[in-house]
């Protein structure tokens, strides 16, 4: 496959920045113990924020590393991308120091047993999780989505030049192949011959949540969208053919019509399931299965896709209209603003008698208040480190 030449920068889109702003507040409520986060888990049927969160991330780095590709090559994009996940990696151990440290000190000082859970592997075998934090093994609550994310940045570099070099097709068969593996009890399977192997002695949750295998789908999927996006905005070179998805006019007027109905009235379905009382048609293990998160089951991601388009459509114009600067803040410096409310979202579930019993309004508050004035103070401050200084020519 030849790579044409890049065409000119343009313009950061805000809105998308807007939109991983407002899913950055969504799971930080959702991972607050408060009243709100039985609003902000899955609001829109059977999706989370971190659907969206890992899918417009891989969006973005799509569209401009393959820009990166075109213009500087391949050995840039890998330096770019690797300096990236290294600085993620190091975030990652910063947080399982705070937990090791801070966190189990306050828990065996105090006695406090939810503490105590969020860290039960560590105090369990505390030599075996503190060798394996490090090594991505031991990925304890809310410290699973880094790993993957890092891991996935590590994997970028070479799927862009392949893509570019053979095209997306083979990559996506490939991920399609992955995500089939996962819904059959790839990962169960694998983690059986591994420890046998290597005599690993660590039980499977210690891996985190999120079955790679299943999400990286959802990464692949970005990728592939955000490099064809860079695609569609290349102007066409003398003599050549027409494109075949730049065609306009009222055929393809009334596809993108048909594919919005159908869209809108699969999210709306969605959303009925899921909050009108309706009941999937299936035995209810297999409902179960097919809109499980964590193996991000099929029926999962058709509501994805959905809501996806529904988004794109009608909500990111509006986003755009708006301008809301402190969501884009929050956007452009995501993956720090993430890591920041984490330790908040720790040791915010001391304060959690028992799951029956919320906490005093007045608690909550200023859990929320403290939540989101840290994601603020890092964004700001990520702002600032952008932002070049203004420099003031001397006099004649």
């Amino acid at each position: 496959m030849s790579i044409s030449p890049a065409p000119p920068a343009s313009r950061r889109r805000d809105e998308l920045d807007v939109l991983r702003g407002l899913l950055l507040v969504m799971m930080a409520v959702t991972h607050l113990p408060t009243r709100l986060s039985f609003y902000s888990n899955q609001p829109f049927g059977f999706v989370s924020a971190a659907e969206g969160f890992v899918f417009l991330s891989s969006f973005l780095i799509g569209s401009i590393y393959t820009r990166q590709l075109i213009e500087r090559g391949a050995d840039y994009v890998r330096s770019r991308l690797w300096k990236r996940a290294g600085r993620l990696y190091l975030m990652h151990l910063g947080l399982l120091v705070f937990l090791f440290t801070f966190v189990a000190g306050l828990a065996v000082a105090t006695g406090n047993q939810p503490l105590r859970n969020h860290l039960s592997l560590y105090f369990a075998t505390p030599v075996r999780a503190t060798l394996a934090g490090p090594l991505l093994l031991y990925q304890p609550p809310l410290l699973d989505i880094l790993p993957m994310y890092i891991v996935f940045l590590l994997a970028t570099p070479a799927l862009l030049k392949f893509a570019a070099r053979r095209g997306w097709r083979p990559l996506l068969v490939c991920s399609a192949l992955l995500w089939g593996f996962a819904q059959i009890g790839g990962r169960t399977f694998l983690y059986g011959q591994l420890s046998q192997l290597l005599g690993l002695k660590l039980p499977l949750d210690a891996f985190g949540s999120f079955d790679w295998f299943a999400w990286q789908l959802v990464w692949m999927a970005g990728l592939c969208l955000g490099a064809r996006q860079l695609r569609r905005t290349q102007p066409a070179t003398a003599g050549s053919s027409p494109r075949p998805d730049s065609f306009d006019g009222t055929a393809a007027r009334a596809i993108r019509g048909l594919l919005m109905t159908g869209a809108v009235a699969l999210t709306v379905l969605f959303l009925l399931y899921r909050y009108g009382g309706m009941t999937l048609p299936f035995d209810p293990a297999l409902s179960i299965a097919l809109t499980d998160k964590w193996h991000l089951g099929a029926l999962r991601i058709v509501n994805f896709a959905a809501l996806a388009y529904v988004v794109n459509a009608s909500v990111l114009p509006l986003l755009a209209w708006l301008r809301v600067r402190v969501l884009s803040m929050l956007g452009r410096a995501s993956l720090e603003v993430f890591t920041a409310h984490v330790p908040f979202c720790v040791l915010s579930r001391a304060l959690v008698l028992d799951d029956a019993t919320p906490l005093p309004l007045i608690t909550e508050a200023l859990v929320l208040a403290a939540t989101f004035g840290a994601m603020l103070f890092v964004a700001w401050r990520a702002a600032l480190v952008r932002t070049p200084p203004v420099r003031i020519a001397a006099p004649a």
